[in-house]
């Protein structure tokens, strides 16, 4: 039995030393004196540990190292959308096309002009506003109804024809199954035609409601109602009420619309008519550059930000979580030889930034010279808007046809943002590793939970034979020591 606990100590003991040196040290020979009262727990913690604190650590760092990458990728990502917003409003011709207006009648009309407009000076004269039909619906043979729950037709459902359009009509068979005014205006306007209806409370004493009709303005939108029970409901459309269209003169031509909203007589320019003129009122449109040179103030401005947060994210001396990533790098690259570079559609005298005024200071920011992009602006804007936008209007994402400066650079952010792009599957893989990571954290938990269970089983037995030989040694010493011409202290 001896010769068992000194091999399970000696066991035990080189276990202890060659998994944790000199972390945990036990001295059997005076544990066996002095009894099995050792902690075990601490020490099969210690023993746990050991083998499986260095892998562990390991992997809970790599796993925070990828959620900081992951997180400055999104960081980045938002940055270059950002930059792709303030190149959008240059990647089209129309966003070169801005105007300002004057108005000598501003409370009969207001004006707006589009990026289809043209420079020039228009006579406007309003002779008349659209309007739209109001009919009232009262009972037959009364002024009024006596409430919005007065049963009508003794209860009975019945249906209303709605009947809208002048030389072309349509008509809708409107179902009332609730027979009350309210239930007519639920119907109605539950029919989704272009006829709503509300109930009205005139305030009058007695029976005091009417219904009240309205359509869609312009005399095309004009309607009548029919009920099918004859006898039941009266309609009126008061003087004034009846559906009309808007007369407009421009430059000496007379339009008849049925919208206020008039956007098809001069080119690129809305009217939106309140009431009629007093003579001819004048128009002037005139390109306005200022909103020109903000937007091209705010592209460069992004540029310098965008380039400040992607330049931190992989700064080496800064230890920038995406330092190691050469994709990054050589997107940001990419994303300054926009800046840097020739247009991909140079115009005839203009071919990059730096012919207007914008350069690379030392620091690698963009720098404007405002004197030299105003001239520029004032004398080429030709060439700055196809340098930008290509001359192209409403350019899309799809293909890889040359766009300009800022129509470049919004394909290029949206190349990286699509789903096998580079700010999709970066983090995507990072997931993924964070994935398999996470398993194999999960099988150090299980080993802890199996390194416990069998070294607190080996050391519960070795506590077994040293508590068995401490009572050998007992038994043996109480023998010598009543034996006879045994000397006695």
């Amino acid at each position: 039995m001896a010769r068992k606990l000194l091999c399970l100590a000696h066991s035990s003991e080189n276990s202890t030393h060659r998994k944790i040196g000199n972390v945990v040290a036990i001295d059997y020979i005076n544990t066996l004196g002095a009894g099995a009262g050792f902690n075990t727990k601490e020490i099969v913690s210690a023993l746990v540990e050991a083998e499986t604190s260095v892998p562990k650590t390991r992997i809970e760092s790599k796993i925070e190292e990828n959620d900081t990458q992951i997180s400055a990728l999104a960081t980045a990502a938002a940055s270059m959308v950002a930059l792709q917003d303030a190149a959008k409003k240059l990647n089209d011709a129309t966003d070169f096309n801005t105007y300002s207006t004057s108005n000598s009648q501003t409370t009969a009309f207001s004006v707006t002009a589009g990026g289809t407009a043209s420079a020039g000076s228009h006579n406007v004269t309003v002779s008349a506003v659209a309007r739209e039909q109001r009919t009232n619906i009262t009972p037959h043979g009364a002024s009024e109804f006596t409430s919005g729950s007065q049963l009508l037709n003794s209860g009975s459902a019945f249906d209303i024809d709605v009947t809208i359009g002048d030389t072309s009509t349509v008509t809708t068979t409107v179902n009332v199954t609730t027979a009350t005014p309210q239930g007519i205006v639920d119907a109605i306007n539950a029919a989704n035609i272009d006829v709503s209806a509300q109930l009205i409370d005139k305030g009058t004493s007695g029976s005091n409601y009417i219904i009240q009709l309205v359509g869609k303005s312009g005399t095309d939108q004009q309607f009548s109602i029919t009920p099918s029970v004859n006898s039941l409901l009266s309609a009126d459309t008061p003087a004034g009420e009846a559906a009309a269209n808007a007369a407009v003169s421009v430059n000496g031509v007379t339009y008849s619309r049925s919208s206020n909203s008039i956007d098809d007589i001069v080119p690129g320019v809305t009217l939106a008519l309140n009431g009629v003129t007093s003579g001819a009122a004048s128009v002037s449109i005139t390109q306005d550059t200022s909103a020109i040179k903000s937007n091209i103030e705010n592209l460069v401005a992004q540029f310098n930000s965008t380039k400040s947060i992607l330049s931190e994210l992989r700064n080496r001396e800064l230890d920038g979580p995406l330092s190691g990533d050469s994709v990054f790098r050589s997107h940001i690259r990419d994303m300054q030889n926009f800046f840097t570079s020739f247009s991909s559609t140079p115009g005839s005298s203009l071919r990059a930034l730096s012919d207007m005024g914008i350069s690379i200071s030392k620091t690698g920011a963009l720098e404007i010279s405002d004197t030299k992009l105003d001239s520029t602006i004032a004398s080429n804007l030709t060439d700055i808007t196809k340098i930008f936008s290509a001359n192209t209007t409403d350019q899309s994402d799809i293909g890889a046809a040359d766009r300009g400066i800022a129509g470049d650079l919004s394909y290029f952010v949206s190349e990286l943002n699509k789903s096998t792009g580079y700010f999709k599957t970066a983090p995507a893989s990072l997931n993924d590793k964070n994935t398999k990571l996470s398993e194999e954290l999960t099988e150090i938990e299980a080993k802890v939970e199996s390194l416990t269970e069998r070294y607190t089983r080996q050391f519960a037995q070795m506590n077994s034979i040293i508590d068995e030989m401490n009572n050998t040694k007992d038994n043996l010493i109480s023998s010598f020591e009543n034996l006879p011409f045994t000397k006695k202290s």
